[in-house]
């Protein structure tokens, strides 16, 4: 019997290969044990964080130098730094929401209801926007009227559907969204 493969005190199984009697090494729970694997996937998600993290910051800087430079056209200006702001705060939530994954490894839902809301918002204000500054003439190019009330009803009811489902999982405890270490 010494030839068998037996778990080690850490519960993996000596014999990583999969072949053995200690179980399949690309299990599920081999890998949330501290595998090799595991340490490739939390290198790859600090690495899309990170990478969340710049966008986040050139999207910033960016919004505001274009608004700084371009005084000239202030309503079209101020729109686009708010809606610039408004993605930096997606790309946050998308970071926020790829960190508690990692330290709990658990998958929250409720930032994406929140980022879905925060979208429809942005895609309302670029619509309302269009609306706004066409004053009514509608140019080559552009959607029609009708067109632009289909895409903001449309946003609208995806605000509301995504703000009831936030307001029905208000109370469910979903394991790592207060990641605290302890």
């Amino acid at each position: 019997m010494p030839d068998e493969s037996a778990p080690s005190p850490g519960g993996t199984p000596k014999d990583v290969s999969g072949t053995g009697a200690g179980g399949p090494f690309w299990s599920w729970p081999e890998i949330r044990r501290g595998t090799p694997v595991r340490a490739l996937i939390d290198l790859l998600q600090y690495a899309i964080a990170l990478v969340l993290l710049v966008l986040a910051v050139v999207v910033l800087v960016r919004s505001f130098v274009d608004f700084l430079d371009t005084l000239g056209g202030y309503p079209q200006t101020l729109i686009s730094a708010v809606d610039g702001v408004l993605v930096v705060i997606i790309l946050v939530d998308i970071m926020r929401t790829v960190l508690t994954h990692i330290e709990g490894w658990s998958f929250p839902f409720r930032p994406f209801l929140v980022i879905g809301i925060i979208a429809a918002v942005r895609d309302i204000l670029a619509v309302s926007t269009r609306l706004t500054l066409s004053s009514g003439g509608s140019t080559a190019g552009e959607a029609s009227v009708p067109q632009s009330l289909i895409e903001l009803g449309t946003s609208a009811g995806v605000v509301l559907i995504l703000a009831v489902a936030l307001f029905l999982t208000r109370e469910q405890n979903v394991e790592g969204t207060n990641a605290t270490g302890l």
